[in-house]
């Protein structure tokens, strides 16, 4: 009973969190425009809602004509902002209608989806792998703690941190593929200049699209492995001066073993919450890297969204983001309670 427990406090206290987050969202995109340029939110059709003036830029082609009506009504924008539209627009969150897009005039969920492709197909291994790399290398840094591979790992990890994943893209573009086609004539990687589709299951798109894709994977495992290292290795250095570090090492147990049956399982808690925090990055992407890559992902739909004050794309962006980052907790912390039962008995202290 304890535990279901504290994972309906914690279920609650995120839903909570999540609630204010999107109101505090509706309030800096809706409410606080209106107010800095002398509006009344508390009255209906203010011409200074950034929303009823990005409408009025389509008044005078007909195609628009019906959406304006549709968007009028889904956002009761003939209605006062507050309370009318803020309670609209979380019942429109809830049940996950963000309306059409201003510009495309497509439904924002098919928007998205015709995007979220490009985006895991990328962000899914930019993600998940340097994990898995920033593991292995923090053990090794670990194993031969105060010696010259650790001390490589460390600098390495160090400079992976630092640099951003768009110049080490940048650098690969230029030195790996521009370069070698125009001295040498060589193709060793491509530029980004035809975008490969997604729709196309054939063998030769497939090898297109990981072809396409090398660059950007190279850079992205060389610019995110390095916080993953450094973070295992300080962890797990942190973990090791414990007592029963000692006591197993003075049993007779190796380094490695130490460390794979001993301290990794103790590290579980920290690992879980911070990738609960770096999934859902999946979904946003790196801005940057899109453009330069001319990859068609959410992060630069979302992006020409703000650019042009596309309000449905900015609240679908703004609401889903938000709403994987509170499940990704929620079930980062019900691992946790479930892992170490200390966690659950100090939330009922």
């Amino acid at each position: 009973m304890a535990i279901g427990r504290y994972i309906i406090a914690r279920g609650l206290a995120l839903f909570f969190t999540f609630l204010i987050s999107i109101i505090i969202f509706f309030i800096l995109m809706r409410v606080l425009p209106i107010i800095l340029y002398g509006g009344n939110p508390f009255e209906p059709m203010q011409a200074v809602d950034p929303v009823i003036q990005a409408i009025k830029r389509t008044q005078e082609d007909p195609r628009f004509s019906g959406w304006i009506d549709y968007t009028l009504k889904l956002f009761g924008l003939e209605q006062p902002v507050l309370p009318n539209q803020l309670i609209l627009f979380l019942k429109n969150v809830f049940i996950f209608d963000f309306g059409y897009s201003m510009y495309s005039l497509r439904k924002v969920s098919d928007e998205i989806l015709i995007r979220l492709p490009y985006t895991l197909a990328l962000y899914v291994y930019a993600i998940i792998v340097p994990i898995f790399l920033g593991y292995y290398t923090g053990i090794l840094a670990v194993k031969h703690r105060g010696k010259f591979i650790d001390s490589l790992i460390t600098m390495m990890g160090i400079f992976s941190f630092i640099m951003p994943s768009w110049i080490i893209i940048l650098l690969i573009y230029y030195f790996l593929a521009y370069l070698p086609k125009a001295q040498f004539g060589i193709t060793l990687l491509p530029l980004p200049v035809r975008t490969p589709s997604l729709s196309d299951f054939s063998l030769e798109n497939i090898r297109y699209v990981l072809w396409y894709l090398s660059p950007l994977y190279i850079a992205t495992l060389a610019a995110f492995f390095g916080s993953w290292t450094y973070f295992f290795r300080q962890t797990m250095i942190a973990e090791i001066e414990n007592d029963y570090v000692t006591t197993a090492k003075a049993k007779g147990f190796s380094d490695s073993t130490v460390i794979k049956k001993e301290v990794v399982p103790n590290l579980k808690p920290p690992i879980i919450t911070r990738l609960a925090y770096t999934l859902p990055g999946i979904f946003g992407g790196s801005l940057i890297l899109e453009i330069i890559s001319s990859w068609p992902g959410v992060a630069y739909y979302s992006f020409q969204a703000f650019v042009n004050f596309d309000y449905p794309v900015i609240s679908a962006f703004f609401v889903i983001s938000a709403m994987l980052l509170v499940i990704s907790l929620f079930i980062a912390d019900v691992l946790i309670a479930i892992l170490d039962p200390r966690v659950r008995i100090g939330e009922r202290r």
